[in-house]
This record gives structure tokens, sequence and C-alpha cells, in this order.
């Protein structure tokens, strides 16, 4: 697929320059050999059989997809946020053969609180600025739809979940649907971390190449450190990168458009104050299936990619 030239857009939310083009993605052929381990490799946040749920909120609107586009804007402003990034899923996925009548997921926050969380956990860089997706049905009405922040926050760090249920989820996404929400599966909110004794550079580098390996692509990135550095914090290292393969990200929109909340992944980079490096990242097995069921062979798929490419980087 050719994606065209990344645009930047500030982001805050405690969080960065964003320069996203793109698409949704999976692997063709994730599993590949098995990773090679690294110091405290995969660990959890907490335990995957007692972790914490979180559940798809989807709101189906009688709007079109660009006035729903239009409405989550002004709520975000409404809710004190504000919209810092995009990614314009369905227009990359034209270059695949699909066409899809609106898919584009927002990135919403606000840089004050933003910094404030990032201050009590920079791992919070894999959450924040929350992800609000906004899709189209064959009937080109709009959708939104999310996975609870309060949860995927509580999973990262437990002290931060009152955190996460500031971030006024529902609060947009009843504003620009002008619908409740509709409550879907409960998926177990699986943090990822995989930690390293290289440099936050050299893992940032391998992450590149740990894709490349697993037949995959950086398709965007989030630069947090670099945009809260006008809020006077200081961090030596944090950017997300959003990671996908299009022809597989193709086959699983054409199953549900919903999604693209999912993919491209998200992994994300930071380094401690000693400079010490990490990578870390939901679980993407579980979300899949809360998506649909039928997706979950594919979610699968995507972990297996995921657990490949965060090993091969911080190894």
């Amino acid at each position: 697929m050719t994606l065209t030239r990344p645009t930047t857009a500030r982001l805050a939310m405690g969080v960065a320059a964003l320069a996203l083009t793109a698409t949704a993605c999976g692997s063709n052929d994730p599993a590949g050999s098995e990773p090679s381990p690294t110091k405290d490799a995969g660990r959890q946040t907490g335990s995957p059989a007692e972790g914490t749920k979180s559940v798809f909120s989807s709101y189906a609107s009688d709007k079109s997809f660009a006035e729903v586009e239009k409405g989550l804007k002004k709520a975000a402003a409404d809710a004190d946020m504000m919209v810092l990034g995009d990614l314009n899923q369905a227009g990359a996925l034209k270059s695949t053969g699909l066409r899809l009548k609106g898919a584009r997921a927002y990135f919403i926050g606000n840089p004050t609180k933003g910094k404030m969380f990032f201050q009590q956990n920079a791992a919070i860089g894999a959450e924040i600025p929350l992800r609000m997706y906004v899709w189209a049905d064959d009937d080109g009405k709009g959708h939104v739809g999310y996975f609870d922040p309060a949860a995927m926050f509580e999973a990262i760090e437990p002290k931060l979940a009152e955190g996460g249920e500031q971030m006024a989820a529902d609060k947009i996404a009843q504003g620009a649907t002008g619908a409740s929400a509709e409550e879907g599966a409960k998926a177990t909110a699986g943090y990822q971390i995989v930690d390293s004794e290289k440099s936050f550079a050299d893992v940032e580098k391998a992450l590149k190449k740990a894709a490349a390996d697993a037949d995959m692509m950086v398709l965007g990135d989030l630069n947090q450190a670099g945009a809260l550095k006008s809020t006077g914090l200081r961090l030596k290292g944090a950017r997300a990168y959003f990671i996908g393969n299009p022809t597989k990200g193709k086959m699983f929109f054409q199953q549900n458009p919903a999604i693209g909340a999912v993919i491209p992944l998200r992994m994300y980079v930071w380094a401690d104050d000693d400079g010490s490096a990490h990578v870390g990242y939901f679980d993407p097995a579980p979300l899949f299936e809360a998506i649909d069921p039928k997706l979950a062979e594919g979610g699968e798929q995507m972990k297996m990619a995921a657990e490949k490419i965060a090993n091969g980087a911080a190894k």
C-alpha cells in the first residue's frame, strides 16, 4: 500500500506531535518464530484471569458520518478537551481496493491533565490521548466507538482509575451522535510490558526492524515526550507507534469496520528516569473478540505479532 505523506498535528493530553497516515492493519504471518526472551519479558500489570475488564461502547447515530465527525470535535471542546490528531483509515484503505463510507480514529485529550497522568506513570502513553473511533455503516450513518478508558487506565496503574473516569468519553460520544451507548462485550484489559536494557533510541530503532521482520510496518507515531515539553514536563523518552499490515487490515475491516478502534496496533516506547526503556501495549486478542467474536482468531494472530515485535525491540 502506498501511504500519503504524514501530516503533523499538535498533540496534547500530554501527548505528542502526531504523524499518522494510517490504516488499520494486521500481519499476514505474525506468528513466525518464538520471540527471544528479554529481561522480565511480557510482564503484565495484572493477572489476565482477574484482570480489569474494559467494555467496548458504541453509539449509533441517525446523523451522517460527516455530521458525527463535526459533532465529535464540538463535544470534545464542550468537555474541555480537544482533538489532537487523527487516523484516516478509510482514506488509506482505498489503495487496497476497499472503499468504506467513513472510518477515522480521533485522538482526544487535554494537555494539563495529560501532564499530570504522565507524572504519575509514564506508561499511560499507551492510552492517552484517548482513541475515539468514528465509522459509517452501509447506509452512511455515523457511529462512535471506544474502550472504557477508566478500565484501561486502571490496567496500567490502579491509582489512575479515577483519572480514566475524567476522560469524559461518554459525554463526548453522546454529544457527537445524539445517541445512548450500546454497551458491548467486556474484554480483559491486559496491559503488557517488555523491559529492555537498551537505550530508548535503540529500542525505537529495533521496534521498526522488528515490525518489518513480522511482515508489518510503522504507519504513524505520537511523540508524547516532544509535546509535553511545552507543559514543562521533560521526559527522557515517550513515543507511541502505530503498527500494522494493510492487506490483513483490509480483511478485518471487511468483517467489521468497528475494528478501527483497535488497529493499527498502538505500541508504546518510553524511558524511565534512569534511561531504562520499555515497550508497552494492550493485548489485542480480547479487544478484537469484544468488538466481534468472529474476529477472535485475527486477534490471536495480532497478539502473536505484538509479542514478537515487542520482544524483538527490547532484546
